[in-house]
């Protein structure tokens, strides 16, 4: 059952179109990316399950009441987890997620302005083929 509900899960991804094309080459949306889902933590904007993600002591934003400084601050709506576009580092299916012409930063190769650029680093090919391996999905329980 678990087996099915991930295959559902991932046909409803691909199905959403996040990876629309774009002038440059961005990776399609397959079951390797689905494991490099980054997701913002609602409470203060950081990758969630990172030491950062709702840390003590971390400075609030006086705007937007996420930490300072978090790929969340001030591009997130508080109390809301975000899942972010693996290809472009902007909010999974918003309208500019992968848009076409999209500058994309120099120093992060994510999309410039997107709220991973220059704070999340972007997984490589590499990352994705260790990362399917230890994270595969067990087998059903018979």
């Amino acid at each position: 059952m678990r087996v099915f509900s991930l295959i559902l899960v991932l046909t409803a991804l691909v199905a959403a179109g996040c990876d629309r094309s774009s002038t440059e080459e961005t990776p399609s949306l397959d079951v390797t990316q689905a494991v490099y889902d980054i997701v913002l933590c609602g409470d203060c904007g950081q990758v969630k399950g990172t030491d950062l993600c709702c840390a003590d002591g971390a400075e609030v934003c006086e705007k937007c009441g996420l930490q300072s400084g978090a790929p969340g601050c001030c591009k997130i709506e508080q109390g809301i987890n975000v899942t972010l576009c693996s290809s472009c580092g902007q909010i999974k299916g918003a309208d500019v997620c992968c848009l076409e012409g999209a500058t994309v930063c120099a120093d992060c190769s994510w999309h410039k302005g997107s709220p991973a650029c220059c704070k999340i680093e972007k997984p490589t090919a590499d990352d994705s083929a260790s990362a399917s391996a230890e994270d595969s999905v067990p087998a059903p329980d018979n």
